[in-house]
This record gives C-alpha cells, structure tokens and sequence, in this order.
C-alpha cells in the first residue's frame, strides 16, 4: 500500500511522519522531491537556483520519474508498505506547469492508495512559518501557500474522483498526538 502526507510547508507533514516511523518500523519511509540520491540533487536546485519556473517542474518531474522507478515501484512489488511526505499531489499544487498527465507519465501511473491531508488556516499558517527559518516557497508568504494549499485538496480530491484512492482530510492545528492517531488508524484498515 502507497500511503502519501500532503499539506503545505508548515502542517506538520515531516512531524507526523516522523511518529508514524514510530508505529509502522517496517514500512518504507520517503519524501518528494528528493527520495533518491539524484533527487537530492535536483531539490536543492530546484529550491535554491534562480531558474524558470517550467525548468523547475521539469526538474521535479525528473525527480518523480526516478523515485517511482528505484523506490516506489521495487517496494510495491515487495507489497511493503510506503508512507511518503508528499507526492505528485504536490507537484501540480506548486507548479505553474505540472499537469496530471506529465505526471501519471512520471509515475507510470502508479498512484498513492491514501493521502492524508493536512490543512491548516491562517493563523496557524503564520504561526508555524514565524518559527521556522523560511526556504524559498515559504517566503513567498502565506497567501501564496494557502493558494497551493487549496490546490491540494482540489488535486487529492481529483485522484479520489477520477482513480479511487482514499483521502482523510484533517485539521493540522489539532494536537499532534490526535493527528497521528487518527492518521494510523486511517492506514491500518488496509495494513
């Protein structure tokens, strides 16, 4: 099973993941962009270079592609399960130019079986942001990230839609260890 957390910088993705390492040791753990060794490389590009925005999706579509091939891909036919902070959901929320079919080429349309979403609102938002030193997205405020937080859920609920697979929306200011009991409960129906 293929599980992915999704949520814009500061939701508590990495925090969550981070405790379900706790409760499911034999899962593999993994993130987008930079699950892989060449995917590293091209996040820091991605996120530090002043590039164009289309060559930035082509980078994080790069980046996508090898994951799916060398750690999605051997870990599903190994039936392990995956549990992964973010995913091809959060390809085409921050990207201008990354659409659902470029992505299904660079997933082989292998898709995620849940997602998990985590949204938070405003205050929140700021508040999480203003502990934290800010990466090049981060710093483009919190309008700009609830404009791709909505994004997100639009894409989520899309591939709930249009293939089927499961999505537990949840509010990222409740306590962390609420969150991640209903987020485990949410992957052990199928574990």
């Amino acid at each position: 099973m293929y599980v992915v957390l999704e949520g814009v910088d500061g939701a508590g993705k990495s925090t969550q993941v981070e405790l379900l390492k706790t409760r499911f040791k034999n899962a593999l753990f993994t993130k987008e962009p930079g699950g892989t060794r060449m995917g590293e490389s091209l996040r820091r590009i991605a996120l530090n270079e002043n590039i164009s925005e289309l060559a930035r999706a082509f980078l994080f579509l790069s980046d996508r592609a090898e994951h799916t091939e060398s750690v999605i891909k051997p870990a599903l036919k190994e039936k392990r399960l995956i549990i992964s902070d973010r995913s091809l959901i959060s390809g085409m929320a921050y990207s201008e130019f990354s659409s659902l079919e470029l992505n299904l080429l660079a997933t082989q349309s292998i898709l995620p079986t849940k997602i998990v979403l985590l949204v938070i609102d405003e205050e929140g938002l700021k508040q999480r942001l203003s502990l934290k030193s800010l990466d090049k997205i981060e710093n483009q405020g919190t309008e700009k990230l609830l404009t791709i937080q909505q994004k997100l859920k639009t894409h989520a609920y899309a591939l709930q839609e249009k293939f089927g697979c499961e999505v537990l929306e949840l509010n990222a200011k409740e306590s962390v260890k609420n969150l991640h009991e209903k987020i485990a409960a949410f992957i052990k129906c199928v574990v």
